[in-house]
């Protein structure tokens, strides 16, 4: 029922797309997709006259074709829709299909070839129906396939139709009838992560399994292979039930180092096996003692080169703001920030505003540490919570001390001192961004619904660097309204990265030993799983613009005194009632602008939702947020 509600709610929101917009769907997608509703047998909804875009599970996409904006449907999921028709040949209409998910229905007959003209085909989900004969062996020409899942069915045949698919992540064949060799590309799939065979009694020969090799080169992720197992006799034959191979990536083991063959007796002298071991022993003990030696005299020369252990002197990683180290020398004496004004307090330090030589003005953050005298007497919370401080700062100087966007708030730089750290900040002068709603709420400042979009665009622009531009992809976290700060021009400025994780491409999410962030705006599934990817990071901005328009926060006590007691719950019965305008801040009421502000909560429903898969990535959210009527007027703010 979840599923198909949020289904609804993602089709109500293209219809008001389409509304806006004014575009129409193109004539052969409607052509194909009216023979394909037909034919999957769809039960309670009308055969769709000339919208498939407002048709539950069909989701449409804006594409430029011949100099001029159409509507392609690149969507299709009906999943438990207790389908008993079958697949159309007419799919293969649809050239700009990016996912086809039909699991779990009755659908039959064979799967038409003619689905290998759906070039982007991203996703193909055809798991527990009762399709049948053998799979369309051209389908390796969808070289774009992230998840084939054809479980549960009563496919036949062989598997060569396992060509190459090099950005496959997910392969479930399971439960079927296929025969034959199981077949060696499955090697050539370096991106891999999860396949099952098992199920398929009249498979032969090896099974592969996964092994994890590491990389000799570290700046390079870490790659999986196919191993083929063998029988416990060495025999590569399979055993009479066949094939039983399901394998998760994400904790295989690393990879066996190579095994020596047995080899006929060298009719030389033999080698003594424990001379062997007191060499190998010997050898590593004098490398060992070498190499600390060195490291200690290295250590100990760089210590008196910058002035025996004093201080390090400042790491500027802007030097086109800080020119010279000389103007941070302010900040290497013992009352260095005496004479300053503090401007804010957090978890791990005060904030203090000063001024470089040339008039700019700047923001300190000192963080606290004690000195190693005084760290051997710290108890075991407290020396944890020392820990996370020194997490936090490299955090910070390995994501916005290397990197630059104009909605990423810089790092300009570091100081360390025996006794705290320094982290220097551009000044931003309107301070955070729930700094600004809590001065709106109480009547002392205005904020307009324009400057309240090109906040939330500017956002999106910053999210979207870190998750589509940087490489790795860097992962913020804690994104909340106190963690964006808003420049002269309120351009917003996602700041504080020191729960941020650099996630590689190789990787599909990182596990935590505990949950980080704030409550309210983290995502369910990282609450439940301790697994947290970008999609986490969509769930906040999600909760974030529903703030940005009710005026309201998820701790304020109005949401304490609501049957949900969530804002994010809240908000998606409020858009589903007949008076959705409850939720908009009565301040941005009655400004001719309600119909943008709905939408906007529509996104941030979409944002919300409670499987990550279904949400958009950031991409996608800057893309809906700039395509509001009247988003050029931001750029006259």
């Amino acid at each position: 029922m979840a599923r198909n509600h949020n289904l609804s709610l993602l089709c109500l929101f293209s219809l008001f797309l389409l509304t806006h917009a004014k575009l129409s769907l193109d004539p052969s997608d409607l052509k194909s997709f009216t023979t394909i509703h037909r034919d999957l047998g769809v039960q309670g909804q009308r055969s769709p006259l000339g919208n498939p875009c407002t048709v539950p599970g069909v989701f449409c996409e804006r594409i430029i074709s011949n100099d001029a904006h159409v509507l392609r449907i690149t969507r299709i999921i009906f999943i438990s829709r207790k389908l008993s028709g079958f697949l159309s040949p007419a799919i293969g209409g649809l050239s700009e299909l990016k996912e086809l998910s039909l699991a779990d229905n009755e659908l039959v007959d064979r799967v038409p070839s003619q689905i290998i003209n759906c070039k982007k085909l991203e996703v193909l989900d055809l798991g527990n129906n009762q399709f049948s004969g053998e799979v369309p062996s051209e389908l390796a020409s969808l070289t774009r396939l992230r998840v084939l899942d054809l479980s549960s069915n009563k496919f036949t045949g062989n598997l060569n139709f396992l060509g190459h698919f090099p950005n496959l992540k997910t392969l479930s064949l399971a439960n079927n009838l296929f025969t034959g060799q199981v077949p060696r590309s499955l090697r050539s799939f370096r991106n891999l992560q999860y396949f099952d065979l098992s199920g398929n009694s009249l498979l032969e020969g090896p099974v592969p399994v996964m092994r994890k090799i590491e990389s000799l080169r570290p700046q390079y992720p870490n790659r999986y292979v196919l191993a083929e197992k063998s029988t416990a006799t060495g025999n590569s034959s399979s055993s009479a039930n066949g094939p039983t191979s399901a394998v998760d990536l994400s904790s295989s083991s690393p990879a066996p180092g190579p095994s020596v063959a047995n080899s006929p007796k060298h009719k030389g002298r033999k080698r003594k096996p424990a001379g062997w071991i007191i060499g190998f022993l010997a050898g590593a003990l004098a490398g060992s003692i070498c190499g600390f030696v060195f490291l200690v005299m290295f250590k100990l020369t760089l210590a008196a080169i910058r002035g025996g252990g004093r201080g390090q002197g400042p790491e500027i990683f802007s030097p086109k703001m800080i020119k010279d180290a000389e103007d941070l020398a302010f900040l290497e004496k013992d009352d260095g920030l005496a004479s300053l004004q503090i401007i804010g307090r957090g978890g791990c330090g005060e904030v203090y505003k000063s001024e470089l030589p040339g008039g700019k003005q700047i923001a300190i953050k000192k963080i606290v540490q004690p000195t190693k005298s005084d760290a051997t007497e710290l108890n075991d919370e407290d020396s944890k919570l020392l820990s996370k401080k020194m997490r936090q700062i490299r955090s910070e100087i390995n994501t916005v001390g290397r990197i630059r966007h104009r909605n990423l708030l810089p790092l300009l730089a570091h100081v360390a001192r025996p006794d705290c750290h320094y982290l220097v900040y551009e000044f931003m002068k309107n301070g955070s961004l729930q700094d600004v709603l809590s001065q709106v709420a109480r009547g002392n400042r205005e904020l307009n619904w324009f400057a309240r979009h090109r906040i939330a665009l500017g956002i999106a622009a910053g999210l979207e660097y870190l998750h589509m531009s940087h490489n790795p992809r860097i992962i913020h976290r804690d994104l909340k309204p106190a963690n964006v700060l808003l420049d002269d021009n309120m351009e917003a400025r996602i700041a504080d990265f020191g729960l941020a994780k650099a996630m590689p491409d190789a990787y599909t999410h990182v596990t935590t030993s505990n949950v980080a962030g704030t409550v309210g705006y983290i995502a369910p599934e990282y609450h439940q799983t301790l697994k947290f990817t970008d999609k986490c990071d969509i769930y906040s901005f999600g909760v974030l613009l529903g703030v940005l328009v009710m005026g309201k926060l998820p701790s304020d006590d109005f949401f304490q005194n609501t049957r949900e007691m969530s804002l994010v719950k809240w908000l998606r019965n409020i858009m589903t009632s007949e008076n959705p305008s409850q939720a908009i801040d009565p301040k941005l009421m009655d400004k001719g602008y309600e119909d943008q502000m709905l939408l906007v909560l529509k996104i941030a429903c979409f944002c919300t939702l409670d499987d990550p898969r279904q949400r958009p990535d950031s991409k996608e959210v800057r893309c809906m947020l700039s395509q509001l009527k009247g988003a050029e007027q931001l750029n006259q703010i």
